[in-house]
């Protein structure tokens, strides 16, 4: 009876919690948005591409939503910083550090953490996917092209276009 209860206790002492990611887009109040760029602080942790990383992220999903993993360049080019992410509301996505609130959209991204490690970012402590970086604790970000920078056909091209495949249907009838 002993060895059962051991047993027992032991799975519900070993278990650790892991939290299901979200499905769907991300919330709007989960990112921000620079120069044509949605950027979103998705993991306390490095990427894991090239490193290893303190818990995995996956962007499978979200990859379909135009999502994909800080570059050195684009960060660089964009002059990104923890700044960046402050917003000025309170949600469930964001971090409250220091009296400011830092737009967060780790359960898009990851499974093991909910939290992003605002001062780590403060530091300088950024995981990208084209660098090795120093630490698995690095802070990840993702990106993707602005929906408002997407180039969308005007309904008279459209008309346009219509129109023409009306009429070369028109004149293979005859």
């Amino acid at each position: 009876m002993k060895k059962l209860i051991g047993l027992i206790l032991s799975c519900v002492i070993s278990v650790q919690a892991s939290a299901t990611l979200y499905t769907g887009e991300v919330a709007e109040d989960a990112f921000v948005t620079v120069a044509g760029f949605d950027l979103a602080w998705a993991s306390p942790c490095s990427d894991g591409v090239l490193e290893y990383s303190c818990g995995a992220m996956d962007i499978t999903e979200q990859a379909g939503y135009g999502w994909n993993i800080m570059t050195s360049n684009l960060f660089n080019t964009l002059g990104i910083s923890a700044d960046t992410f402050v917003v000025d509301y309170s949600s469930g996505n964001t971090e409250t550090y220091n009296g400011k609130n830092y737009a967060k959209a780790v359960g898009w991204f990851s499974n093991s953490h909910s939290h992003i490690d605002v001062q780590n970012g403060l530091d300088g402590l950024w995981s990208f996917i084209d660098v090795v970086d120093g630490g698995s604790y690095y802070e990840t970000i993702v990106y993707r092209v602005a929906d408002s920078a997407v180039q969308v056909p005007e309904p008279s091209t459209i008309a346009i276009l219509g129109l023409a495949l009306v009429g070369f249907g028109f004149s293979r009838r005859k």
